[in-house]
């Protein structure tokens, strides 16, 4: 399992480097395709966290390729956030409806963002990019409002940093855990800090709102 991971972690590394343009062009697809709805798990949050991990941990840490990767995915999300808000800004309703009949669970997400982002548009559209579940109903409910761009673009860039910031930030705990020098615990540590972002935080936060919605239900019962 470790040399499997440390195998794909080396491809990783070699593919996505700042003197590989092609790599750096596929991380950029990959991103816009993630931001339309084709799903790409643990890829771009390893890149990332392995690559912050490895500036972290040289003693002459060269922060070059965390800063092209992080570029590169803020580019790619703009792109791909960009193409459902235009879509969807262009169809309007009739794109909600067709996407509503499709994905019918995505409705009252859709319909609860398109009312709040009347109000707060760019902090709606912020947090909206961090609920797991959230990413693309962000964009369609912003172009189907028909909101300025320069927010959207701003709340995509503010919701792109604060993301990447986190990757970065548990890059640190990894390279600086106490047992930094034992192998085979800092790269468990890594797995398992990309499953919690990839899978266990969305799993989590759909449990919490589950578990909030039966609450409700059941003040209202005994209301």
């Amino acid at each position: 399992m470790i040399s499997t991971f440390f195998n794909f972690l080396y491809y990783l590394e070699t593919a996505f480097n700042t003197t590989n343009p092609s790599g750096l062009i596929i991380l950029v697809s990959l991103a816009i395709i993630t931001d339309i709805g084709i799903p790409v798990p643990f890829v771009l949050d390893t890149i990332l966290m392995f690559s912050a991990y490895n500036a972290w941990i040289s003693h002459d840490p060269h922060w070059i390729p965390v800063i092209m990767i992080v570029v590169m995915l803020f580019i790619g999300r703009q792109i791909g956030s960009g193409i459902l808000f235009s879509v969807s800004r262009y169809f309007g309703d009739s794109f909600l409806n067709l996407i509503v009949k499709a994905f019918p669970f995505v409705e009252k997400g859709l319909y609860y963002l398109k009312n709040r982002l009347n109000h707060w548009s760019t902090l709606v559209v912020i947090t909206g990019r961090l609920t797991p579940g959230f990413l693309q109903v962000t964009s369609i409910a912003s172009g189907a409002i028909h909101m300025r761009y320069r927010y959207f673009a701003l709340g995509i860039a503010a919701a792109s940093l604060i993301y990447d910031g986190i990757l970065i930030l548990l890059a640190f705990i990894a390279a600086h855990n106490p047992k930094a020098t034992d192998v085979n615990f800092t790269i468990w540590l890594l797995i398992a800090m990309v499953v919690i972002v990839s899978i266990l935080w969305p799993l989590i936060f759909v449990t919490i709102q589950r578990n909030k919605k039966t609450a409700s239900k059941s003040l209202n019962k005994i209301g």
